[in-house]
């Protein structure tokens, strides 16, 4: 049985882990058969007001001017999925706003799951030069 360190190591270190840090007994635990590759890609990127003020300017132009001024989680949520299919990637979004009040200084999060290294670098690109492309 893997203790829960060996199971970290493993995870952090693959197959190839040192052979003192081996477990004497056989591993019939599931969690220790784990593998990175098998653990989805996760990013989140936290941006503040301004940031996020260019990233909506840069989604409203990349999907037309009928899209909804991206102002909120679920807006900005959405227009991001549509941005990354109109690219031809896959992944999930999901968009955070903390603190949810609507007068205090907030910062917003983007959870990216599953994502190509693509769709990331867009968004950066955005965020930081007003710019949706891959």
């Amino acid at each position: 049985m893997w203790s829960a360190l060996d199971r970290t190591r493993r995870l952090l270190f693959g197959a190839a882990m040192p052979p003192s840090a081996a477990p004497s007994a056989p591993a019939d635990d599931a969690i220790g058969a784990e593998t990175a590759a098998d653990t989805p890609r996760e990013t989140i990127i936290a941006i503040g007001r301004p940031e996020f003020d260019r990233l909506g300017v840069a989604l409203q132009t990349v999907l037309g001017p009928g899209t909804a001024r991206p102002d909120t989680p679920a807006r900005l949520e959405a227009a991001l999925a549509q941005a990354i299919a109109g690219l031809g990637a896959s992944g999930r979004t999901l968009v955070a706003r903390r603190p949810a009040g609507l007068y205090t200084p907030e910062a917003w999060q983007v959870h990216l799951t599953d994502a190509e290294p693509a769709i990331e670098i867009a968004i950066r690109r955005a965020i930081r030069e007003g710019v949706f492309a891959a």
